[in-house]
């Protein structure tokens, strides 16, 4: 089975790969090699066990340290036949922690090598064949333990230990590291690589001795997870279980003798390729646009399939000013801005968002968020005017949603006499001034033109509650330095994109909002302040556990969504092909789309009828 790449990997080993100048591409071919002890699982983003048998133990102190112990599953083999060990996992550990010239080898490395062995893990070592201890100088906090040291990749003592040696015999060990060929490399994952060099095509082989082969993982609708391999009695449960339905289930194989990544110069190029049949899907083609969706669409058994990217589009309020403060404003925009409504205006280009953690995060997205997507736009302006008028509000023309007599509905203005006018004006803070009018910052559409529109959108919006609001094209630069400059926060509402970062583990939750975070360059240009938030927030971001801290995600996104800071509009949507008459997926809707979350182990081949 051949993949294409819109990309080259630069890697040739584990080293590199995960290193100072790795890529998404190389991310693609190591996934599916080389397992950690634990990982986030799409596409529901549960946090579970791979090479251990359980969750880690609860934080003790010992001489000093904060200690956490991991059990092993036994009866794993690295794809050389031999024994996989409590061995091989310190040494993994221990060569990061390798002193070199007075500093790690893991910083010398470089890259994602920093998040595996942070500065405040101190040592690792085994307990027995199949347990490790893991000691910290201090209690780490959730992203430095299960999401940095706990999804390190472990790799053979045996196969490195000498390599690893000779490498500290250099002046340059990293040097030599990265410029080491892997082949002949046990691993223990799903596949194996075989051709793993620049300018060529990576070929991965099975691995007949992976671990999980035949272990099927069922994710359900409350965030619960079931994982059974019959063959083996391996039976495990967590975060509640089968409550809910099934979302979706993978089937570990590897079910390919071998899997092909070639890298393509250009779109076009794979586009070819695809529509040819000489490959099989494409990854990440941030350049299929629709004139060639429109060519494939016509080509027999290619399916189009488009997920919401790892970026969000939000509206942002300045809080330390009239009458961004008030929080029935906020809530009145919430309700009037139709989210779907937005998506149909932008076909093909966004996904609906209705809060901070998306729905498609099953694992750490909030199901009880009260907010209203059912609703006629009549409905959405009374609401509206409703919110407004309990908050103090007023106009000298109140809004009002009418039959315009073509089957739509428009907006006009009731003075208080009951007369109508053509539109609403005279909109009036609660102390009977009127409102003054509003800058809406956005960057330009030479740099973004998707923002642009979104932002004439949101105007339009405000014009039908009469509130003052102008849009303002910068170039980013000159919006960097309004929302973000040394003097800080000069806006009154500003619209802008963001990356939420890894979908496994919502740490924005903390930094976005967390008071600490309101100063010139922080992340909370709001200046959003909540005692509860704030307690909160410190409590998710030093949980001890991913269920720990999920119990507290949940709670943050109940108190933003009645505070109201941000208004989350959408996502932009990433598209993607495959030839349907060749792979079955395990899933088609995943946050961040194939390419970020590709299942390489779980693919079917499709047999026909």
């Amino acid at each position: 089975m051949t993949i294409g790449l819109l990309g080259t990997s630069l890697a040739t080993n584990i080293w590199s790969g995960y290193g100072l100048f790795a890529t998404v591409w190389d991310k693609l071919i190591l996934e599916s090699q080389y397992p950690s002890l634990y990982r986030a699982l799409p596409p529901a983003w549960a946090w579970l066990p791979g090479l251990a048998a359980d969750f880690p133990s609860a934080f003790y102190e010992e001489n000093g340290y904060w200690a956490a112990r991991v059990r092993l599953k036994e009866g794993i083999l690295w794809s050389d036949g031999t024994p996989f060990t409590a061995d091989d996992v310190v040494f993994t550990y221990r060569a990061l922690l390798t002193e070199v010239g007075g500093r790690r080898l893991a910083s010398l490395l470089g890259g994602q090598w920093t998040l595996f062995c942070p500065e405040s893990l101190a040592s690792v070592e085994e307990v027995d064949a199949y347990a490790v201890k893991f000691l910290f100088s201090r209690v780490p906090s959730l992203r430095e333990w299960a999401f940095g040291v706990l999804s390190c990749p472990i790799v053979q003592r045996d196969y490195w230990e000498p390599k690893c040696q000779a490498a500290l015999q250099t002046e340059d060990p990293v040097g030599f590291l990265f410029g080491l060929s892997s082949a002949g490399e046990p691993v223990l994952g799903g596949y194996q690589a075989v051709v793993w060099e620049p300018g060529s095509p990576v070929v991965l082989a099975r691995n007949p001795f992976y671990y999980a082969s035949g272990e099927s993982i069922a994710f359900y609708e409350r965030g619960g997870v079931l994982v059974e391999k019959p063959s083996l009695g391996y039976f495990f449960a967590a975060y509640g279980g089968a409550e809910g339905g099934k979302v979706c289930e993978l089937v570990e194989g590897p079910h390919f003798a071998e899997f092909i990544y070639q890298d393509f110069p250009s779109a076009a190029a794979a586009l070819s390729a695809l529509e040819g049949g000489e490959i099989a899907a494409i990854l990440c083609p941030p350049e299929l646009r629709k004139r060639s969706l429109e060519n494939l669409q016509n080509t027999r058994d290619i399916e189009i399939i488009t997920n919401p990217g790892l970026d969000f589009f939000y509206l942002t309020f300045n809080l330390r000013r009239k009458p961004m403060d008030e929080k029935a404003l906020r809530a009145a925009l919430n309700v009037l801005i139709d989210r779907e409504g937005l998506c149909r205006e932008f076909p093909g280009e966004l996904w609906p968002l209705y809060g901070p953690v998306p729905e498609l995060n099953v694992f750490w997205s909030a199901k009880d968020l009260s907010f209203p997507k059912e609703m006629s736009a009549a409905a959405r302006i009374e609401y509206a005017v409703e919110l407004l008028k309990g908050a103090g509000f007023l106009w000298d023309a109140e809004p009002k949603a009418v039959d315009s007599g073509t089957g739509q509905e428009k907006v006009v203005g009731v003075l208080p006499d009951g007369e109508e006018v053509p539109a609403p004006f005279g909109f009036r803070l609660p102390n009977g001034e009127l409102c003054p009018e509003l800058r809406l910052l956005t960057v330009a559409g030479d740099h973004n033109p998707l923002m642009a529109a979104l932002a004439a959108f949101l105007e339009a919006c405000c014009k039908e509650l009469a509130i003052p609001v102008t849009v303002n094209l910068l170039n980013i630069q000159s919006f960097f330095e309004r929302i973000w400059g040394e003097d800080g926060f000069d806006f009154d509402l500003y619209l802008f994109s963001w990356p939420m970062g890894d979908p496994g583990f919502p740490e924005y939750l903390y930094f976005f909002w967390h008071s600490s975070q309101d100063v010139p360059g922080g992340f909370n240009t709001p200046g959003y302040h909540n005692p509860l938030y704030d307690q909160e927030a410190e409590a998710f971001f030093w949980s001890h556990s991913p269920k720990e801290a999920r119990e507290h995600a949940l709670l943050l996104q109940r108190i933003l969504g009645e505070d109201l800071p941000y208004l989350f509009l959408a996502m932009p949507l990433v598209k993607e092909a495959f030839r349907a008459g060749q792979l079955v997926l395990p899933y088609k809707t995943v946050l961040g789309g194939l390419g970020y979350a590709w299942p390489a182990t779980t693919i079917r081949m499709a047999l026909g009828e």
